[in-house]
């Protein structure tokens, strides 16, 4: 210990201090990027959850630290009774456990814990989030998990304050979730999301109802501190209704438009790029000549056994206006999603006797969110480059 303090007296390493929060959140982002950004493993799942847990015991404390007076002693005739005996000295102990004066530095030890635990479930649901995300407003929402992911490395302080740990616990547990369960039923949807958002709002009502803190005058809880977990679970359900927040654990893996599709291989023609298109300067285009069916494919990875259906929704640019226009929601039997392939589950739409002009198709959950799209223009004739041969892998 006197080497550390010794070492920390020297000016390089106060200048550098200030810093440590910043190498510390670089870090484990990149080690979330290489693990749960390349696939779902089981053992990432006990970790986030083990996080969670840990959270929610760490503001268990925090919100129990101040004193509260236990009215289950015992009393004569409770003694006589063993069950009864034994359940209050365990009520009593629990009770007298929760809500010790905790010093400052376990305090101090608490909210650096909930800081970890949080930031950790930050850097994993900004990654899951951003896979999953296939529109701007989705998008929006990961840039908003990124934000607070930045921020929870200056904001150790303010969780010592029991309101602002249950405002951000109640966002991080319905993201979890919401993420969490799919994998868990092998199934997703708005029955899903709706018990995800109540199942994290009803644990922090819980929270707060075991909470110490009392006001002087009327000596209740803080009704106040619900008011953030409340409205946080309100804006989440409208913005799930308005597809914002993108279907985990839903990936689009790859997409190919082409023709003459094989259904065995699912390999199609494809317009060979130019320097252009390899580059990423110009977009996506597809030549066909009369009675041409021109075909749109995707492939979507899900977790095994979870099963969602999807669907492919094609805008067509107006000429006249510029913008583009909702022309068909394509979607079959056939589009549901079966999970377990590292590759994604592949699907295809096809459309006949297309008119040229520039293209938007969405690959989308059924009457939800989207999960990836492509923009292309359909040409007349036979391109410069020629055709190659491409299929979903």
């Amino acid at each position: 210990m006197e080497f550390l303090n010794r070492l920390r007296e020297k000016s390089a390493v106060q200048k550098t201090e200030k810093f440590f929060p910043a190498f510390a959140f670089l870090g484990g982002f990149s080690w979330d990027s290489m693990t749960i950004g390349s696939k779902v493993y089981g053992s990432d799942l006990i970790f986030l959850s083990f996080y969670y847990l840990l959270a929610l015991f760490s503001i268990s404390f925090i919100a129990t630290r101040k004193v509260v007076d236990c009215s289950d002693d015992l009393n004569e005739e409770d003694s006589n009774n063993e069950e009864v005996s034994n359940t209050k000295i365990l009520q009593n102990f629990y009770h007298r456990a929760l809500s010790y004066e905790w010093p400052q530095t376990w305090i101090d030890r608490l909210t650096w814990l909930v800081q970890f635990c949080f930031g950790n479930l930050y850097s994993a649901l900004v990654i899951c989030y951003f896979k999953s995300s296939g529109s701007i407003a989705s998008f929006i929402i990961v840039l908003v998990l990124a934000a607070l992911l930045v921020g929870n490395e200056f904001l150790k302080e303010k969780y010592e304050n029991f309101g602002v740990c249950l405002a951000f616990f109640c966002l991080l547990g319905t993201m979890f979730f919401n993420f969490l369960i799919p994998h868990l039923v092998h199934g997703m949807g708005t029955f899903w999301f709706f018990l995800s958002t109540l199942l994290s709002a009803g644990i922090c009502y819980l929270l707060w109802k075991k909470s110490s803190l009392k006001t002087s005058s009327e000596g209740s809880r803080y009704k106040r501190f619900l008011i953030a977990p409340i409205s946080i679970s309100f804006v989440l359900i409208i913005a799930y209704l308005a597809n914002w927040i993108a279907p985990v654990p839903l990936v689009l893996k790859q997409q190919i438009v082409c023709k003459n599709f094989d259904r065995e291989t699912y390999s199609c023609d494809v317009d060979k790029l130019d320097f252009w298109q390899r580059m990423g300067l110009k977009g996506t285009t597809i030549h066909k000549e009369e009675g041409d069916e021109i075909y749109f494919m995707s492939s979507v990875y899900a977790p095994a056994e979870l099963k969602a259906p999807i669907e492919f929704r094609w805008y067509y640019k107006e000429p006249s206006t510029n913008k583009f226009k909702l022309t068909d929601k394509i979607t079959s039997s056939r589009m549901i999603i079966r999970g377990g392939r590292d590759q994604g589950y592949r699907s295809y739409s096809k459309k006949k006797n297309i008119p040229v002009g520039t293209y938007r198709v969405e690959t989308a959950y059924k009457d939800g969110a989207v999960i990836g799209s492509e923009t292309f223009r359909v040409l007349e004739g036979i391109p410069k480059q020629g055709f190659v041969r491409d299929s979903l892998r």
